[in-house]
């Protein structure tokens, strides 16, 4: 019988940001991975990723291509010996290392006619706002941050598209988009 798992990943750094994922344990990390860059809008055309035995950063599951292709991508969820509580470690992209946590919520029967992994729920955002539009009086969701120029007290620039389109949009500018 097939079983579903339903995974709550969020960003270790910030844990208020996360994705409820639900997947079933005859597919395979992957799936899964690609469910989890689609869910947190992670490039899903470029970076390594890596699944880590309950959080430990190392001695991996082996690393997964952004193709769903690598010594990883074929291990099965119901390969893994999760019980319901317990957390592993995800890596998105080895240069910047974004560490997620997993914890598996719970282990039930998959729906017929429902294509898995899906994502099932997400946190309520807390947006930050563009820093060009609040000096100006307005308040807008920032929906682009410009990681090469440093912010007050080092921290990143936050731009909505139009700002970013305008001041950083030229001289090479790399901007990521927010995630919420």
């Amino acid at each position: 019988m097939k079983k579903l798992y339903t995974f709550k990943v969020c960003l270790a750094f910030r844990r208020g940001c996360w994705r409820r994922i639900e997947i079933r344990g005859d597919q395979t990390l992957g799936a899964f991975d690609g469910a989890i860059r689609e869910a947190f809008k992670h490039d899903t055309l470029d970076h390594l990723s890596e699944f880590f035995p309950k959080g430990t950063w190392r001695d991996g599951f082996g690393e997964i291509y952004p193709s769903g292709s690598g010594n990883g991508a074929r291990v099965k969820v119901e390969d893994l010996g999760l019980r319901e509580g317990e957390e592993q470690g995800y890596v998105y992209d080895f240069g910047n290392e974004v560490r997620h946590i997993i914890t598996l919520e719970k282990i039930s029967e998959p729906e017929d006619g429902v294509d898995y992994p899906r994502l099932i729920a997400k946190n309520r955002p807390r947006y930050r706002y563009c820093g060009e539009c609040e000096r100006a009086g307005k308040r807008t969701v920032a929906t682009l941050v410009c990681v090469e120029c440093p912010g007050e007290h080092y921290g990143h620039i936050y731009l909505c598209e139009g700002c970013a389109e305008r001041l950083h949009g030229e001289d090479d500018h790399h901007l990521e988009e927010v995630v919420y």
